[in-house]
């Protein structure tokens, strides 16, 4: 094993999480008294830099400050205000690097309403950016980074192209593993698929970035993916399992294949997904380290975060509940 850590540079979004649980989402002009509210932290970059830092080591080495195989270093942006240290002190508490995050003077931090429906732990999320659409734009992804993990909760429009965007390039030009879970979707330009290295993308994602609506064929869409650029195509399905295709698989005209879901019962979907991305980057990173040129092995990673994930959906919460390592089922 190599004495060297994998390290994993996550390149997101920081937001404070109020959360409200009620039996069900109340229509326009009604008031319903709720069953619950919470304050928690989250936004996608944080809560998949949690799940990477948790899915590499035990709450125990965290607690001691012992030092794992993979290093999680947070990129990102809080305001100003009396959310910033909590959050600070939360994230290192989980073992990440925090000292890549700014705090930025006058501004306060991202904030995320979210609704759970308790009959279906489905939730609702209105986001609000804060200091998110504040980070500057410059070189985030540091040369000895195995992964650099990206989101689109960074600034859309003019600035994602210019933050995420860029930083993609600055990471794929450093020879670092490139993931991107772009969420929230928008359309992105072909440059940013273009020698990607891990698309991972919901149904919703999946067909507004291919522009197919209603696909009757997970083949056809990732087709359209791989001819842009992408090595690797994983297509996460809900209860449905998870969906992947690679560029060797497409190349010999092989069809993709259907990992089947963990079947548990759902309490609260919230950072499900994000658990799922958080375990995969760790799996890539650890290969990307220490694989000494094997290839990577694409399905035993999507069935780990398969199982990570099927943790964090029966438990409330966003990065509370996210399992540590040794949480995770054989």
């Amino acid at each position: 094993m190599s004495s060297k850590p994998a390290i994993i540079c996550v390149v997101g979004s920081l937001n404070v999480d109020l959360v409200t649980r009620t039996s069900r989402v109340p229509v326009a002009g009604e008031t319903l008294t709720t069953e619950s509210f919470d304050i928690g932290f989250g936004g996608k970059g944080a809560n998949q830099a949690v799940a990477c830092a948790r899915l590499s080591r035990t709450e125990k080495q965290a607690a001691n400050g012992v030092s794992s195989d993979v290093e999680v270093r947070m990129v990102g942006a809080v305001g100003e205000d009396e959310f910033a240290g909590g959050f600070l002190e939360n994230l290192k508490k989980d073992g990440l690097n925090t000292e890549r995050i700014q705090v930025l003077p006058g501004k306060k931090t991202g904030v995320a309403v979210i609704i759970v429906e308790t009959q279906t732990g489905e939730n609702r999320i209105m986001f609000c950016p804060g200091a998110n659409y504040d980070v500057p734009v410059t070189d985030l992804v540091d040369g000895d980074s195995s992964v650099a993990l990206f989101q689109l909760e960074l600034p859309m429009a003019v600035a994602c192209t210019s933050i995420v965007l860029h930083n993609m390039k600055v990471a794929r030009d450093k020879g670092v593993e490139t993931i991107i879970n772009p969420a929230p979707a928008i359309p992105l330009p072909d440059e940013a698929y273009l020698g990607l290295g891990h698309l991972i993308v919901n149904e919703t994602e999946a067909s507004i970035l291919s522009g197919i609506e209603n696909p009757t064929s997970w083949d056809t869409v990732a087709a359209v993916f791989v001819s842009r650029g992408v090595k690797n195509v994983i297509i996460t399905l809900g209860g449905d399992g998870v969906y992947y295709q690679t560029e060797k698989r497409q190349s010999a005209s092989l069809p993709g294949i259907l990992i089947p879901a963990r079947k548990v019962k759902v309490v609260d979907t919230t950072a499900a997904g994000d658990t799922f991305v958080g375990a995969y980057s760790v799996a890539v990173a650890r290969w990307k380290t220490m694989s000494h040129g094997a290839d990577f092995n694409l399905e035993t990673a999507i069935n780990y975060a398969n199982r990570a994930a099927s943790m964090t959906v029966q438990k409330k919460g966003a990065q509370s509940s996210i399992p540590w390592v040794d949480e995770v089922p054989e």
